[in-house]
């Protein structure tokens, strides 16, 4: 049984590759990938328990990555993701639900690269297990 964690990251990761976008679980060599291109990046379990239940909130961090020239492609493949943060998913395993107040979404010129421009559009996600 995979956890919560893992369930949501192949919820996205598997999303991102039905809609037919370059998707990796790293940032691959420029030389090996086409722009725009989804990277699904860190993931954190965090347990909130009280007395009577049990509620764990899963972390999800995705980057979406396009050359100086694609700002608006890479800010719909961001939206479109942000957007199906909101609300109930169901997985084989488990019921999310994210409220819209949870997730964020950001644009932003990445320079990291030397003497390189990318349009990077920066998705964080928080979805609670329903028990």
């Amino acid at each position: 049984m995979r956890s919560p964690e893992k369930s949501l990251f192949d919820y996205f990761y598997y999303l991102s590759l039905k809609h037919g976008l370059p998707t990796f679980d790293y940032l691959p060599a420029e030389s090996k990938t086409s722009y725009p291109f989804v990277y699904i990046g860190q993931t954190q379990t965090q347990g909130q328990n009280n007395k009577y239940s049990r509620s764990d909130h899963i972390f999800l961090t995705i980057d979406v990555w396009g050359r100086k020239e694609q700002r608006k492609v890479v800010s719909e493949i961001a939206d479109g993701l942000f957007n199906f943060a909101i609300g109930k998913i169901k997985t084989a395993e488990y019921e999310f639900y994210g409220r819209s107040n949870q997730q964020s979404k950001q644009m932003m010129i990445d320079t990291s690269v030397p003497n390189t421009v990318y349009q990077r559009g920066h998705i964080e996600i928080e979805m609670e297990v329903v028990l």
